[in-house]
Parts: structure tokens; sequence; C-alpha cells
């Protein structure tokens, strides 16, 4: 139990250090607030890959619920949180919710994948690395390729496979290791490279009215594809 407890403590404490660090260049050095979206993404998602250390899904789960609430609370009223974490120049009323949609799908995940834990930390590493570097790294590209139904690319739908397939190969080595399925390095890499396949196709095509919702979408479809193949 007070292992647990003590591991829940140094995840918050990571998640926390993030934030601040991220609030420290919004205010203090001018950079964007997508600066914190994209490193909760890429630094604080990565947590996910410690899901086999605890002994119950109970005390992983506190953890995107407390944040859940703190966004709820941050996010839908003018707050410090909201100003380093919200362009409000550039997004929407909903696709301002983004970190609250990405926690409350790890939310769901953790209990839900629970017997499988490898599934729902692959999906959560599709989300965090495949997607937030897509969102990082394509916007820099000076040759970019639209879809001809959306703004999204040709070029970050390959960083978002490329980057979802590492993170995604990762959970299942340390899945495979920690016996959350007990399976062969090649299985692994197989059930990731789907995973990051359907993740990618579903972030491509969640467009229009769902657009903001691809936190939701990519780490839903990629977890249930992996699922049904294992």
């Amino acid at each position: 139990m007070w292992k647990d407890v003590g591991l829940v403590l140094c995840v918050y404490g990571f998640v926390f250090a993030v934030l601040a660090l991220s609030k420290l260049l919004v205010d203090r050095y001018g950079y964007s607030p997508r600066l914190t979206r994209h490193a909760i993404h890429l630094f604080a998602g990565p947590t996910i890959l410690l899901l086999p250390c605890f002994s119950s899904w109970v005390y992983p789960f506190t953890l995107p619920l407390g944040m859940t609430v703190i966004l709820t609370l941050g996010l839908l009223r003018p707050s410090a949180l909201r100003r380093v974490m919200v362009d409000e120049s550039g997004y929407s009323s909903l696709h301002a919710l983004g970190p609250l949609y990405y926690t409350l799908s790890i939310l769901v995940l953790v209990p839900l994948t629970w017997g499988l834990k490898a599934v729902g930390m692959a999906a959560v590493m599709i989300m965090a690395w495949g997607d937030g570097a897509a969102s990082t790294l394509t916007s820099k590209l000076h040759r970019r390729h639209r879809y001809p139904f959306s703004e999204k690319t040709v070029e970050g739908s390959l960083i978002m496979f490329l980057f979802g397939l590492v993170g995604a190969s990762a959970a299942w080595i340390i899945g495979a290791h920690t016996g959350s399925p007990p399976i062969s390095p090649i299985t692994g890499f197989k059930l990731a490279l789907a995973g990051a396949t359907v993740g990618t196709l579903a972030e491509a095509i969640t467009v229009g009215w769902a657009k903001p919702f691809d936190n939701l979408t990519v780490p839903f479809s990629s977890a249930l594809a992996m699922a049904l193949l294992t």
C-alpha cells in the first residue's frame, strides 16, 4: 500500500513540475500556451508506463481522476491554469478543453484495461507521443500536404504513426516483461503496429465538429483494436 501511495505522489509531483516549468516559460519568456499542452502530451503521458508497478487499479486511477478535477476547475473559467494552457486566439471553446479529454480517456482506460495493462499503456502512448509529436513537429515543416477533407496533413499523420509506434512498442515491451500480458516481442510489435495504425487513422478522420475530441477517439480506437487482436 505505502509503495503505491508513494508512487502516486511521485507521479503527481512530476506532472506538477512539468506544469510549473511550462508556466515559467509561458509567463516569463513569452512562449505560447501550446507549449504546456505539448509538454503534457510528451512528458507527463509516459507516466502511464508505470502502470504495472501498482498493486491495484485504484491507485493509478486516482491520478487521472485528480487531474480531471483540477483541469475542470482550471479550464472552465479564467484562471492561471487556463492562461498557460489555452491560446484564446487559436482554440475553439471545445478544443480548449483538450487536456481534459486527455485525462478523461486515461480515467476510463486504467480500470477498463487493468487485466491487459499493455493495451491501456500502448493506447495512451500513441496519444501522448504520436499525437503530441505530430502537433509539435508538423508546424515546423516548410512543406506540408493537406488532406482534401481537412486542414490535417500527410506529414502530420506520418509523424504521429512513427512516434506512436515507438511509444506503443515501449508499452508492449514493458507489458511483456511484467506479464501484462506475457507475449513474445514479435507479437508485441505487431500489436503496437496495429494500434499505431488505427490511432493514426482515427486522428486523421476526426474532423469537423469532432475535431476537438481526438484525445478521445485516438486512445479508445487504438485500445479497442489492440484488445480485439489480443
